[in-house]
């Protein structure tokens, strides 16, 4: 914490050798599950900037008039254990329909990836629906943000089929006068289910190996003064998850046993609650941040 103690590191190392050491690892990465409406309303935030409203009326539509997605108004990250079928059924429909869906869509069919899995096909995960997943219609006709809620949907559910992807993670430390500094470096070796978001195992940088005990040169050292930051500012899709695993920062132990697994709203009535204290002017939207007023500060 002393800059003087940083100082007196920085005069040890200057041009002095270093002797390195490091091990790799393999690590793995698997799929994220299947969007119930939550989910889906957090990612549509994140990567789109679309309200939790918005969003929910997109599903609605994709549901009702274009018959493309499953029911929206779900809790539920599972399939029903009896599905199988009609998982096959609605890839051969993907594959069919879309050059953009044929090659992952494809892969699974012919690679009999679609098998009993707990992590998908659960009845005991299921309550009154099942999670949001493409239909057996082909879409017609869909507005810009349809496609692009479509699309989220769609490929959140061939990446689940896919095996995980695979990384090599090495871990470097280089010893200088004393004094370890870490190095890191994440390797894609098989892109497994983020094939399927556009990711090849071309793209990273590795770490360029080095042998046992390798000596290098220190060629510049630097400190830097930094501060901590408050917490960022909520977003519609952070503080969805915060509604959602709400009760677990409460102290009093009855009233968290209360809330767990319960959260704030349901994933139906969560939306119109951000947007109830928009419109009450309990807050405002600043870019994608949540902003609480003057009224807010009164009422607490």
């Amino acid at each position: 914490w002393s800059e003087s103690a940083a100082a007196s590191i920085l005069t040890a190392c200057r041009n002095k050798p270093g002797k390195v050491t490091e091990e790799s690892k393999p690590s793995t990465q698997s799929a994220p599950q299947l969007f119930d409406l939550t989910s889906l309303q957090r990612e549509a935030n994140a990567r789109f900037g679309f309200s939790a409203k918005n969003t929910l009326g997109l599903a609605q539509a994709l549901y009702e008039k274009h018959k493309v997605l499953t029911y929206p108004r779900t809790d539920s990250r599972a399939l029903p254990e009896d599905y199988l079928p009609t998982v096959q059924q609605t890839l051969e429909v993907l594959a069919e329909n879309s050059d953009n869906y044929y090659p992952f869509a494809s892969q699974i069919l012919n690679n009999g990836w679609v098998k009993p899995n707990k992590k998908i096909f659960d009845n005991s995960k299921i309550s009154d629906h099942f999670a949001i997943i493409p239909t057996l219609q082909p879409p017609k006709s869909l507005s810009e943000p349809e496609q692009k809620l479509y699309d989220l949907v769609v490929r959140r559910f061939m990446a689940i089929f896919f095996p995980a992807a695979e990384f090599k993670v090495t871990t470097r430390i280089t010893e200088v006068s004393g004094h370890q500094f870490k190095t890191e470096g994440k390797v894609l070796v098989s892109p497994g289910w983020l094939s399927v978001y556009g990711k090849s195992s071309q793209e990273d940088k590795e770490l360029v190996p080095v042998g046992e005990k390798e000596t290098v040169q220190t060629e510049s050292i630097e400190f830097a003064a930094l501060k901590t930051k408050p917490p960022a500012r909520y977003s519609e899709a952070t503080l969805l998850s915060a509604m959602e695993g709400a009760g677990k920062l409460i102290d009093d132990e009855d009233y968290r046993e209360a809330m767990s697994d319960k959260g704030l709203g349901t994933p139906a009535t969560r939306a119109a609650i951000i947007e109830g204290l928009l419109a009450e002017k309990f807050m405002v939207r600043e870019g994608r941040e949540l902003i609480p007023t003057a009224k807010a500060f009164q009422l607490m």
